[in-house]
């Protein structure tokens, strides 16, 4: 078989399932919880429901409202029943788009429209935290928009004063984040409220990661600040149900507290030769299988369901966030809320900690500004692979600190070769960098190009990693 041409004769459904499985030995072993974000798993009884849902409606458009009726009432559903989590009235409306980024890209074209058809402003500006999602500023590169990142203070807290402090004439939304992704941490979503509604701008809150998560634990009993549309200020709010929600990936919500605004995300064309052209999101196709497959992990896992898989996750983050606590090396970066976890070493190298637990076929992320390990914990690592996790992580810390010399001379080979490749120049160090990524060797050493790249200005950093992604595809 060719991987590079059609097969000229279509093959056995038999042969290419072998292929798959094949190829899926070399992925990680996220079922067992190897992986700590990117997946989010309701468990095999849950997935095969609601992958049934997505194989009726496979391959059905939702683009056309007046196509598909059957998918039109599921999505209309399935934003009635997100959006009341996050009010007590059912005026919110909103749509399902492919992910968080699309949600926020429509979010800041709606600011923008709006406050130029409102209050004609032509140079628009958004104020946001330095720990607020890139998808913002991905969006505002799109749409030329100037984003006025705001740095978080000492504690990594967003700064209300300097939010305060840069409103102009020409600011159209502020952004909060319920949480962060970095520390798990909420913003101070009431005062921005208060400092929108003062200032007659919009406020729009991405609880795309966490958003779904917060609601349940509020049922639970959690102390959770108000961050939703019980916020006057609140306009807008962006929540994934591909994550804590558990539908297939390609599935977010992003609900308006008015129609005005949802009307200017929407993209109509009148008098185009081929018809009247209108589209409700950025996508044009809308695959009915995401449609569909949504509506049914809302209404199969149920309240229920959900309070029970959050519990799960819950169980697990207090395991591991009680290891973090209690261990000597180790401390948590920030205040986290609920089940994200950024931590660092008091001793060690924490990426060489993070290349280890690579090593032993963990996927973890990596903070910078300050260095740390990520993790998204979810309800698949109740069942185990928490205790797993700090298994290894307590091994790793310990075989660390009784080989300091080893270390040492660890730190100092790494330091050697780093200043050695920067010493050559950005070319050279691209060409090392981009040699280190497609290495073949089982060793993980990531930790050597947050190393690399320390020295390089920002045109240089966007090159690199430019770089970096185009050599995987």
């Amino acid at each position: 078989m060719s991987k590079y041409k059609i097969p000229d004769k279509g093959l056995k459904e038999e042969d290419l399932f072998q292929i798959m499985d094949e190829s899926i030995k070399s992925d990680i072993d996220w079922k067992s919880g190897k992986a700590f974000g990117a997946v989010y798993y309701p468990g095999e009884n849950y997935s095969n429901v609601i992958s049934k849902a997505f194989n009726r409606f496979v391959h059905e458009n939702a683009f056309d409202p007046k196509l598909f009726n059957s998918i039109l009432s599921m999505e209309n559903e399935l934003v009635a029943q997100t959006s009341s989590l996050f009010s007590k009235n059912d005026n919110l409306i909103g749509n399902l788009t492919s992910g968080g980024t699309e949600s926020i890209f429509l979010s800041i074209l709606s600011a923008r429209n709006w406050s130029k058809k409102t209050k004609g402003i032509i140079n628009p500006e958004v104020i946001l935290s330095s720990s607020s999602h890139p998808a913002f500023l991905k969006a505002m590169q799109f749409l030329n928009v100037k984003p006025i990142v705001i740095p978080t203070k000492k504690n990594y807290k967003l700064d209300l004063e300097l939010f305060n402090s840069s409103i102009n004439a020409n600011t159209i939304l502020l952004v909060g984040s319920a949480p962060n992704y970095p520390y798990g941490m909420i913003d101070p979503i009431n005062e921005l409220s208060k400092i929108a509604i003062n200032h007659k701008i919009l406020l729009h809150v991405d609880a795309c990661i966490g958003g779904f998560l917060l609601s349940y634990l509020k049922k639970m009993g959690y102390d959770i600040p108000l961050f939703d549309f019980e916020l006057e200020g609140v306009s807008s709010l962006s929540v994934d149900l591909h994550k804590y929600a558990y539908s297939p990936k390609g599935s977010s919500v992003l609900l308006y507290r008015n129609e005005e605004l949802r009307k200017e995300q929407f993209s109509v064309y009148p008098g185009w030769e081929g018809g009247i052209y209108g589209s409700t999101t950025f996508l044009g196709t809308k695959p009915g299988g995401i449609v569909a497959s949504t509506w049914m992990a809302l209404n199969h896992i149920g309240d229920d369901g959900y309070l029970e898989l959050t519990k799960k996750t819950m169980n697990a983050t207090k395991t591991i966030r009680n290891f973090i606590e209690e261990n000597e090396d180790l401390y948590l970066i920030g205040d986290p809320i609920m089940s994200l976890l950024a931590f660092k070493s008091k001793t060690n190298n924490i990426y060489l900690i993070a290349d280890l637990l690579n090593d032993l076929g963990w996927y973890i992320g990596r903070l910078q500004n300050p260095n740390g390990i990520h993790l998204v914990v979810s309800q698949i690592h109740d069942d185990g692979a928490a205790d797993r996790f700090i298994k290894d992580l307590q091994m790793i810390i310990s075989k660390l600190n009784n080989t300091i010399i080893k270390n040492k001379l660890l730190k100092l080979g790494d330091e050697i070769a780093t200043n050695a490749v920067k010493s050559l120049g950005y070319k050279s160090l691209k060409k090392a960098i981009l040699g280190k990524v497609n290495s073949s060797s089982k060793k993980s050493k990531n930790r050597l190009i947050y190393d690399l790249k320390s020295d390089l200005n920002l045109e240089q950093s966007n090159d690199l990693f430019k770089s970096i992604l185009n050599n995987f595809y």
